[in-house]
């Protein structure tokens, strides 16, 4: 399967740019008001059902976003799914200021080989994000040795469910293995919009090992 790391043998190492892939030609939707969008060819049924689809309960007015809490996507937890691990998943979950900045104090361990994925929980306010991306880079021994950039999609607001989002949809990623790959490793992550928008960046640490522990 597709790696994130799989490149760390043959990489040589590169410059830091923790930015999102453009598309040539793309120009990002202007941001719309969300009421504007809800009372806009309310006669057209087809369009409705779209609006419906993709603005969630903002459709029907049953918005929830919170007058004091000015962000547009709040990050809820990132939960690392490993196969076979003991123990179940790694979760980070992002309560507080406090809970980002120890996410780069401590660090976790894949055995080599192994089969993971990554889920994101998180939750829309005030207004659609469209072409919400996460970029993760992976560095060893101070090179970059990995650069990775998911679409996660466009989403309306919505607060309850929180939206959760697997990727590798479909398949797994796969740690390196053998001796050259195994060893400690940072990594760099941020979630940005079509608007350029950082909605949330963090730090953390991992180790690749022969086992579990």
């Amino acid at each position: 399967g597709h790696t994130l790391i799989d490149s760390v043998m043959a990489s040589g190492g590169g410059e830091e740019d923790l930015t999102p892939e453009q598309t040539p030609g793309y120009v990002p939707p202007a941001a719309v008001d969300i009421n504007d969008l809800i009372n806009k060819d309310n006669d057209d049924e087809s369009l409705r059902r779209y609006k419906e689809q993709l603005l969630g309960a903002a459709a029907s007015g049953a918005t929830t976003s919170p007058a004091d809490d000015p962000r547009r996507v709040v990050i809820d937890e990132m939960r690392i799914i490993c196969e076979g691990r003991p123990g179940g998943d790694i979760v980070y979950t992002f309560k507080s200021a406090d809970d980002v900045a120890a996410m780069s104090k401590t660090s976790f361990t894949l055995k080599e080989g192994c089969n993971y994925k990554i889920q994101v929980t998180f939750r829309v306010h005030h207004q659609i994000v469209s072409g919400l991306k996460y970029l993760t880079q992976v560095y060893r021994k101070g090179l970059s040795v990995a650069k990775e950039n998911t679409m996660l999609g466009s989403f309306g607001p919505q607060d309850e469910p929180a939206y959760v989002v697997t990727f590798p949809r479909r398949d797994w990623e796969v740690a390196p293995s053998g001796m050259l790959a195994r060893g400690h490793y940072t990594a760099k992550s941020k979630y940005v919009d079509d608007d350029n928008q950082t909605h949330l960046a963090y730090e953390y640490a991992f180790d690749i090992k022969k086992d579990w522990e």
